[in-house]
């Protein structure tokens, strides 16, 4: 049985996926983040690269009614192809919004402005973690917990896809707050503790998907593969992979059989046992794979699936239905009884590539882009409890669609993507591909 289909992309209010684009292009920069340091500062990090000249940029903060803010330069950090710089502003005050600006040459001639609004608040429960240096491939990636004994993500792996014949893995590991490569030999003081492999005799191919589950709550079952494959000789096609593998405790093996629900880019969630597939922009149906490869159909979605954000508290798994023109809907799946339950309707902005997680016992849902594609990095807390939701924090960081997402018991990874940026006196959104990575502790 082949694990390779082709099929018709399907039909979405936006591209499935974002390709060939870069981060920086020659000559350009771009605002990373901005996120609280005290009552009345903040900290502004910049990406710059080699070829921009000093007098070629210009970064500006100022109030609602125009006046400018003090900046003051801190530390540079050269990495390759670009470089961060980090600057602390002050004189601001909680509650209110403010409009950073970056303007730069490029070409040599042509002038581009970046706007980003900031409104600055007391509570930060974000901390901005190291960069990976890369500038071309996609910017997005498969996230997983690395250590098979910790599972609070201590240390985690991504996997992205660079090109045809070349995929990128790499760990980071929490205590050092460093990347390292996957075929490492040393990891600080600590030899061959932290070394994974990339996934095992996988051609590159985009959308990779990697989840780990426990059976009886104790073996760990890795589980890889699926994606999709692009051929420039058949434009607008996605060629979408059905195969899929898993590693237990040591040992590769082929999961068959291969994954039997439809075309499409799938969406995920996981409980200790199962792992749950939707489809986006595709039928209801659902399907649930076991630990020990059992597959069958599950209770469908109650409504026809938009673009599905998901995550999972204990044995429940949640999703929410971004559809255009209404209000996102979140649903509830009982595990143990293969039921779905309609709770709360998001409260925030329509938007479409919301991104979601779960950290000590609450959902959090938020990014993506506003109906007229405009950026959004607004961090919504959903309660189980009480089946309400409350805005918390804005995501400090540069992207907000398809970031990489990891959900821990104390924490989360959330990183890479793109941005929708807006560009001043245009009408339209520049993407671009982002490289930062942030542990949210709420």
């Amino acid at each position: 049985m082949g694990g390779l289909f082709a099929s018709c992309q399907p039909q979405a209010p936006e591209p499935a996926k974002i390709v060939n684009t870069r981060t920086v292009l020659p000559s350009q920069a771009a605002l990373v983040s901005v996120q609280p340091t005290g009552a009345t500062s903040a900290e502004i990090v910049l990406k710059l690269t080699s070829a921009i000249k000093a007098t070629d940029w210009q970064f500006t903060a100022q109030t609602a009614s125009g006046s400018l803010l003090t900046l003051t330069a801190g530390d540079v950090k050269d990495y390759d192809p670009f470089s961060l710089n980090v600057f602390s502003l002050s004189g601001l005050a909680v509650g209110q919004t403010y409009t950073l600006r970056l303007g730069f040459r490029y070409n040599q001639k042509d002038t581009l402005t970046l706007e980003r609004r900031y409104v600055h608040a007391a509570y930060n429960p974000w901390r901005r973690l190291a960069h990976l240096p890369f500038d071309s491939g996609d910017f997005m990636g498969s996230i997983i917990n690395n250590s098979s004994e910790d599972r609070l993500g201590t240390s985690v792996r991504v996997t992205r896809y660079v090109d045809a014949n070349t995929w990128q893995s790499a760990v980071f590991y929490n205590p050092q707050n460093q990347w390292y490569p996957t075929d490492a030999t040393e990891f600080g003081s600590k030899q061959n503790q932290w070394i994974s492999t990339p996934p095992i005799n996988l051609p590159p191919r985009h959308g990779l998907i990697e989840y780990i589950l426990y059976w009886h709550n104790k073996d760990r079952h890795y589980f890889y593969g699926m994606g999709y494959q692009t051929d420039d000789l058949i434009p607008g096609k996605l060629f979408y992979n059905r195969d899929l593998y898993a590693i237990l405790t040591v040992y590769p093996s082929v999961v068959f059989p291969y994954y039997q629900g439809e075309d499409g880019e799938v969406v995920y969630f996981t409980t200790t046992e199962w792992a749950f597939f939707l489809t986006n922009n595709g039928s209801p149906a659902m399907r649930g794979i076991y630990a020990q490869f059992d597959q069958e159909a599950r209770a469908p979605l109650p409504e026809k699936p938009g673009i599905l954000a998901t995550f999972s508290l204990g044995e429940m798994g949640y999703v929410v239905n971004q559809v255009p023109g209404r209000q996102p809907h979140l649903f509830a799946y009982d595990s143990q009884k293969d039921s779905w339950t309609r709770k709360a309707d998001f409260p925030g902005v329509q938007r479409s590539r919301g991104v979601g997680f779960s950290v000590k016992g609450k959902g959090y849902f938020g990014l993506g882009t506003a109906t007229n594609q405009q950026g959004l990095r607004d961090i919504w807390q959903y309660d189980p409890a009480t089946d309400k939701w409350q805005y918390l924090t804005d995501y400090p960081g540069q992207g907000n669609r398809y970031l990489v997402v990891w959900s821990g018991p104390n924490r989360a990874y959330l990183g890479w993507g793109y941005e929708s940026q807006t560009v001043v006196g245009s009408a339209g959104y520049r993407q671009v591909g982002c490289t930062d990575f942030w542990e949210f502790v709420p």
